[in-house]
């Protein structure tokens, strides 16, 4: 019965050394993956940050573009209407098109800023996909 007791009392001891190395195992894998994980997110916002910069010489072209239509606007009104109405039409879209670029432009500003969105993201659809692989492997289908 001692004997019994002690062998039962040996592989509980063995099995939760062997769970211990297991958890310690994969928590180690799990740090070095989030390790890289942070460090793509890092380069990646560095590729983003010249975009940035680009974006705004953009912005400052098409504003100098406006104000040469406004230009050449003003100083042919009277001669022709129709030109004044194409160049009226060109600024109504240059507006437009600034405001957008203004958006994108804020936009990623906020993304370089604080990538937590980013990060948010990704570790959700990363979650996401875990769960539809686990799903597959266990053969179960979620009713549609």
């Amino acid at each position: 019965m001692a004997r019994t007791l002690k062998d039962l009392l040996l592989a509980l001891l063995n099995a939760t050394l062997i769970l211990v190395a297991l958890c310690l195992f994969l928590g180690w894998k799990l740090a070095s993956t989030v390790e890289g994980i942070t460090t793509a997110f890092a380069e990646n916002i560095q590729i983003v940050a010249p975009l940035k910069q680009e974006l705004q010489g953009v912005r400052g072209e098409l504003a100098a573009l406006r104000s040469d239509l406004s230009s050449i606007q003003i100083g042919e009104s009277l001669a022709n209407s129709a030109a004044a109405q194409k160049i009226s039409t060109a600024l109504a879209k240059l507006d437009n098109l600034e405001k957008e670029l203004q958006a994108k432009q804020a936009r990623i500003s906020e993304l370089t800023e604080s990538p937590d969105e980013l990060i948010n993201t990704a570790i959700e659809a990363s979650a996401d996909a875990i769960a539809d692989r686990i799903i597959e492997i266990r053969g179960c289908v979620p009713a549609s």
